[in-house]
C-alpha cells in the first residue's frame, strides 16, 4: 500500500506540472466533455463518495486514450440549507456530529468550534474533499474550478433565471411543499438528513360527524367509504377537539399541529385522551350509518389524522384486529376483483394467518394494489348510499376503481363531506436542522412550474435522445418526468443568489445546479481576463450562451473587448453539448431531471446534453455506512490503508453501474493480489529468455486481442464491472494457463510475447490504475510519454487466430468431460487413452446436422440410412449437433480439422492439467469392439486404465 501510494503522490505532482488535464480547444480533435455532481463541503468524503467520481474519471481517461480531447471540470456547491445546518448543529453543540468529526474524520478539536461560521466549514470542506479528488487521481481541469456563491457565477445563475420566467416556467403560486417548522423554509432532498426527498401525498378527509364533534377520518381509499364500518383512534395518544375552519373536529395533537400549515386559524378548544374517544357514535356521511369510534393501537397518530375508516372487506389491518378484539365482524363489500371475490381484505387474512404488523403490511399492500388494478365498484352500490345521494352515486356502480376514486372524491368535497389535506409519505423525513418535515400549503411562493405540458414534452424529447446508463434507469426518468409538479425554487434561508426579481429569495441548491455545466466552459477565461459581476450582464450570457445580440453593441455597453467575446463564445460552442453527466442513482427524481427540465427549456436542441451514467452506493462489508454502526471509512484513510488504484477499482468496477459495490477487506485483497502478480512478472521480464513461437504463444496473443476487443466494447458502453473482470481477472487467469502450457513443453515463456500482451494489458488499466501503470511504463518499460496520454491498443483482427483459440476450447472441454469421470472412478488413474476419429465421413454428417437447424426429419430426408445401425449413428450424431456449443459448432463449419493431430499437439498441457499419462489413438471398429465405446466428432472415447 505504501508503494502504491506513494507512486500515486509521485505521478500525481508530475502530471500536475506537465498540465496534463488542462483540456483547451483544439479543431483538429473530436472532443469529450463529462462531468460529474459537484459537491456539497459540508463534511469530508467518505468511500461512498468515491464512486461516482471515479466512474467518471474512468470513462475520462478512456475517451482521452480514445484520442479525444476530453474536458473533465469540478465545482464545488456552496448553495442552499446543508452547509447552513450543519454549521448550526456545530453551534449548539450537537455532540454526535462533533463526535464523528472528531473520531471518524480524526479533525483536528480547535478546528471544530470555527465551522460553526458557515463559510468557514464551506471552504474547509472544500479544500479537503478537493485533496480527496487529487489524492484518488481525479484528472481534473482544476482552472474552472468555482463555488456557486462566486459573484460571476451568480450572474450565470441570474441570466438562467431570467431565461426561464421569460418562457413562462416559473410562476409565483399557491401549492404543498415539504417544510420545516423551525427555520420556515420549504425542504428538498438536500435540504434533509441523509439526502432524502419528501414525497408528498394527497389524502381525502372524510367528516364522520358525533355528538362530540366531526371525527375526520384520513384515506387513500376514499371509494371504501361504503364498506366503512367503523373508527379507529389511539386510545394511549393525545387528541384534541379544535375548531378547523368553523367545525368543531377531533383529530389527534400532532395532527393540529402540522395541519396548521396547511388550514390556517385551527384553534386548540380542548385536549382529550384517545380512550376517552373510544364508543363514540359517528355518521358515515355518505351511508347515514351510524359506527362506533374503536380504539387500536397501529393507528399511528402522525400520520393522516390519526383518525382512521374501519373498512373489513378492503383493509387487513381493519379485519385483522376488528376480529382479535372478539367484535362481531361486519364485512361489507364495495369491490369485486374477477377471480378473487369481494371481500380480499378478509379472505387474505382468513387465508395466510398475519402474526404481526409487519404480516399485515404485506398483505395491505397486496389487496390496495390488486383492487386498484382490478377491481370494480359493486353492481348494486346505491342500496348503501343515504337516499338523498343514490342519484347521484348510482353512476358509481360497476366502474373501476380508479375512475370510481376520482368520482366520491369529487362529490365528497362538492357536497362538503370532507376535503383534501397533504402528507409526506415516506415520514419521518428530517430537516438537516433535525426537526421532522411537514407539508405546508405555501402562498405567494416562486415555483419552477415542472407541470407544464409543453415543458414536459420538451423533457421528453430530450430524454429520447439521451444515452442513459445503465439503460433500465430510462423508465425511472420517464416516470419522474410524468408525476412532477411545481418545485419551489427559492428559500429566505441559506447561501447562495438571490431570485433577481424578488431578492428577499434565496434560489435554492436544486434549482441553480440544473445547467452549470455550461459555466465551466469559460469559467476559466472569465477568471483569465479578470471579468467581473457587472459586466456579466444578461446580454453577455445571451451572446456566449445562446449566440443573441450583436457583439460590438454588448462590448461597448459591458467594457468587455470584442474578441474576448468572441473567444468565449467559440470556446463554449467547441465543449458544449455535455457528452456525459455522472451521478448517484438517488438523483434521478430530482437534481438529473431537472437537468434535462432546463436544458430543454433554455437550449437549442444542437446543445442539448447528449449522455447520463449513474450508478449505485457503496456498503462495507455487506452494510450501508452510518454513523450508528461506526463504519464509515473517510476516503482519504481509507486510500492510505488500501492504495490508490486499489481503491479506484474496487469502488468504480466491482458492480455493474446500477447497483450497489459491496467494498470489503476480501475484494481489495482480491484486487491486490492480481495487481501485485502482474506488476513482478513486468519486473521479471528480461527473465524470459526463449524466443519459441508455438501453440502457447499463439494462443495468448490471441486471447488478449480477444480480451481487448471486449475490455474495448464493455469500456464504451461504460461496463465497467464487465471491463475489469477481463482485463484483470481473466487475463491474469490466461496469464497462469500460459505459464502452465509453456511448463509442460519443458521451457520458458516467451519473453518477446509477454512484453507484448503486457503491454496491451498496461493500457486497458490505465484508466482504472493510472498510477502504477504510469511507473511500470516508466520505471521497467522506460518510456518518457504519458501513458495517460497514450492511445488506447487498437484490436488487431489479424493477430487472433480463431481456430488456436477454437482448438483450446475442444481441449478444455475432453478435459472437463475427463474430469467428470475421475469423479466417478475407483482407484488410481495410470493412463488416459483417447480414442478420436479420423474419418471426414462423420464430419460432413455433423456439419449436415447442424445446417439442420433443429429439425431431425430434414437431416434424415437427406442421408436416409440403409439399417437400423446406421439410423442410431444418424441419431447420435443428430443429437450432438444439438448439444454443442456455438464455439464447437464453428470449430466444426468452419475448418477442417484432425482431432488427432490436435489432441497430440496438446496432450502434453493435458497430461500437466491432469497429472495422469495421456494417450493419442485412432477409433476403430476394434477398439469398439475391446471397450464396448463408441466415438463421435468432438467425442473421443475415453477410457482410463
Amino acid at each position: 500500500m505504501d508503494f502504491l501510494n506513494n507512486i500515486a503522490e509521485k505521478w500525481q505532482k508530475k502530471w500536475e506540472e506537465a498540465k496534463v488535464y488542462e483540456a483547451n480547444p483544439d479543431p483538429k480533435k473530436p472532443k469529450f466533455f463529462t462531468t460529474v455532481a459537484f459537491p456539497y463541503p459540508n463534511s469530508p468524503w467518505h468511500i461512498g463518495h468515491g464512486r461516482t467520481y471515479v466512474t467518471g474519471d474512468v470513462l475520462a481517461r478512456f475517451k482521452r486514450m480514445r484520442g479525444y480531447n476530453v474536458l473533465f471540470p469540478m465545482g464545488f456547491h456552496y448553495t442552499g440549507t446543508p452547509i447552513m445546518a450543519m454549521a448550526d448543529a456545530i453551534a449548539k453543540g450537537d455532540k454526535e456530529l462533533i463526535d464523528t468529526f472528531k473520531e471518524i474524520y480524526e479533525i483536528p478539536a480547535d478546528i471544530i468550534p470555527r465551522m460553526s461560521d458557515p463559510l468557514y466549514m464551506a471552504n474547509y470542506f472544500k479544500e479537503d474533499i478537493k485533496r480527496s479528488m487529487k489524492e484518488i487521481g481525479l484528472g481534473i481541469d482544476w482552472r474552472r474550478e468555482f463555488t456557486t456563491i462566486d459573484p460571476e457565477f451568480s450572474s450565470f445563475v441570474t441570466w438562467q433565471f431570467h431565461k426561464l420566467q421569460s418562457k413562462g416556467y416559473i410562476v409565483k403560486d399557491t401549492h404543498p411543499v415539504g417544510w420545516c417548522p423551525i427555520h420556515h423554509i420549504p425542504v428538498g432532498m438536500h435540504d434533509t438528513k441523509g439526502d432524502v426527498e419528501p414525497e408528498i401525498g394527497e389524502f381525502v378527509l372524510i367528516y364522520f360527524k358525533s355528538d362530540k364533534g366531526i371525527f375526520p377520518a384520513a384515506t387513500l381509499r376514499p371509494e371504501t367509504v361504503f364498506g366503512a364500518t367503523g373508527l379507529w383512534i389511539n386510545p394511549n395518544e393525545n387528541y384534541v377537539i379544535a375548531n378547523v375552519l368553523g367545525n368543531r373536529m377531533i383529530l389527534s395533537e400532532r395532527a393540529a399541529f402540522k395541519l396548521s400549515f396547511q388550514i390556517d386559524n385551527i384553534e386548540i378548544i380542548e385536549k382529550i385522551k384517545g380512550s376517552k374517544l373510544v364508543g363514540t357514535k359517528a355518521e358515515n356521511p355518505i351511508t347515514g350509518k351510524f359506527v362506533e369510534v374503536n380504539g387500536a393501537e397501529f393507528v399511528d397518530v402522525n400520520f393522516g389524522t390519526g383518525v382512521v375508516m374501519s373498512v373489513p372487506a378492503h383493509a387487513p389491518f381493519d379485519y385483522y384486529y376488528a376480529k382479535k378484539m372478539g367484535k362481531n365482524v361486519e364485512v361489507i363489500p364495495v369491490i369485486n376483483v374477477e377471480g378473487l371475490g369481494n371481500t380480499l381484505a378478509k379472505d387474505v387474512v382468513e387465508k395466510n394467518n398475519p402474526k404481526n404488523n409487519e404480516d399485515l403490511e404485506k398483505l395491505t399492500e397486496y389487496v390496495y394494489r390488486t383492487e386498484y388494478n382490478k377491481g370494480v365498484m359493486r353492481s348494486d352500490l346505491e342500496v348503501l348510499v343515504k337516499e338523498e345521494f343514490k342519484e347521484d352515486l348510482r353512476k358509481l356502480s360497476g366502474l373501476q376503481v380508479p375512475k370510481a376514486r376520482e368520482m366520491i372524491t369529487n362529490f365528497i368535497l362538492n357536497n362538503g363531506l370532507g376535503r383534501k389535506i397533504f402528507e409526506i409519505m415516506n415520514r419521518p423525513v428530517y430537516c438537516r436542522c433535525g426537526t421532522e418535515i411537514v407539508v405546508k400549503i405555501l402562498k405567494d411562493q416562486w415555483f419552477l412550474d415542472y407541470s407544464r405540458t409543453d415543458w414536459k414534452e420538451l423533457a421528453r424529447k430530450l430524454l429520447s435522445r439521451l444515452i442513459i446508463i445503465p439503460s433500465e434507469i430510462r423508465k425511472d426518468f420517464e416516470f419522474t418526468i410524468g408525476w412532477l409538479e411545481k418545485r419551489a425554487c427559492a428559500r429566505t434561508r441559506g447561501l447562495g443568489t438571490p431570485l433577481p426579481w424578488d431578492k428577499k429569495w434565496i434560489i435554492e441548491s436544486l434549482s441553480d445546479s440544473t445547467i452549470y455545466m455550461a459555466y465551466y466552459t469559460i469559467s476559466h477565461k472569465i477568471r483569465q481576463y479578470k471579468l467581473t459581476f457587472s459586466q456579466l450582464t444578461l446580454e453577455f450570457w445571451d451572446y456566449v450562451l445562446l449566440g443573441l445580440g450583436n457583439p460590438e453593441e454588448i462590448s461597448e455597453k459591458t467594457g468587455i473587448p470584442i474578441n474576448i467575446l468572441k473567444e468565449l463564445r467559440d470556446e463554449f460552442l467547441y465543449w458544449y453539448p455535455l457528452d456525459m453527466r455522472h451521478s448517484g442513482r438517488d438523483l434521478v427524481p430530482n437534481h438529473l431531471t431537472f437537468f434535462i427540465f432546463n436544458h430543454a427549456a433554455i437550449f437549442p436542441e444542437n446543445l442539448w446534453p447528449k449522455g447520463i451514467a449513474v450508478n449505485g452506493l457503496v456498503l462495507y462489508e455487506g452494510k450501508k455506512m452510518s454513523k450508528s454502526l461506526r463504519n464509515i471509512i473517510p476516503l482519504r484513510k481509507g486510500l492510505r490503508m488500501y492504495g490508490v488504484d486499489i481503491m479506484r477499482i474496487a469502488l468504480s468496477s466491482t458492480a455493474d453501474m446500477g447497483s450497489d459495490v459491496n467494498f470489503s477487506e476480501s475484494l481489495v485483497r482480491t484486487i491486490g493480489e492480481n495487481i501485485r502478480k502482474i506488476y513482478e512478472l513486468f519486473k521479471n521480464l528480461d527473465n524470459y529468455k526463449d524466443t519459441t513461437y508455438a501453440f502457447p504463444e499463439k494462443w495468448l496473443i490471441s486471447r488478449t486481442y480477444e480480451i481487448l476487443d471486449k475490455v474495448t466494447k464493455s469500456m464504451e458502453s461504460l461496463e465497467l464491472r464487465n471491463a475489469v473482470n477481463e482485463a484483470l481477472f481473466i487475463f491474469s487467469s490466461d496469464l497462469d494457463e500460459y505459464f502452465n502450457m509453456v511448463a509442460a513443453e519443458n521451457r520458458n515463456a516467451n519473453g518477446n510475447v509477454l512484453k507484448e500482451v503486457l503491454t496491451i494489458w498496461l493500457k486497458m488499466i490505465t484508466p482504472f490504475a493510472p498510477h502504477l501503470a504510469e511507473e511500470i511504463w516508466h520505471e521497467i518499460l522506460y518510456q518518457d510519454t504519458f501513458i495517460v496520454n497514450e492511445s488506447w491498443p487498437e484490436v488487431e483482427k489479424s493477430k487472433v487466430d480463431e481456430l488456436i483459440l477454437l482448438e483450446y476450447k475442444y481441449m478444455k472441454k475432453i478435459i472437463e468431460d475427463i474430469r467428470s469421470i475421475l469423479n466417478i472412478y475407483r482407484g488410481t488413474p495410470k493412463v488416459i487413452k483417447l480414442y478420436s476419429l479420423n474419418d471426414s465421413r462423420y464430419v460432413e454428417l455433423l456439419r449436415d446436422a447442424i445446417k439442420a437447424n433443429g429439425q431431425m426429419k430434414v437431416f434424415m430426408d437427406s442421408h436416409k440410412p440403409r439399417n437400423k445401425e446406421e439410423a442410431r449413428l444418424l441419431q447420435r450424431i443428430f443429437n450432438e449437433s444439438l448439444e454443442i456449443d456455438d464455439d464447437m459448432k464453428k470449430l466444426v463449419m468452419n475448418y477442417n480439422i484432425n482431432e488427432i493431430n490436435i489432441l497430440k499437439q496438446l496432450s502434453l498441457y493435458m497430461r500437466k492439467k491432469l497429472g495422469v499419462d495421456i494417450q493419442i489413438n485412432e477409433f476403430s471398429e476394434e477398439i469398439k469392439k475391446l471397450y464396448n465405446k463408441e466415438a463421435l466428432p468432438l467425442r473421443p472415447a475415453i477410457i482410463i486404465e
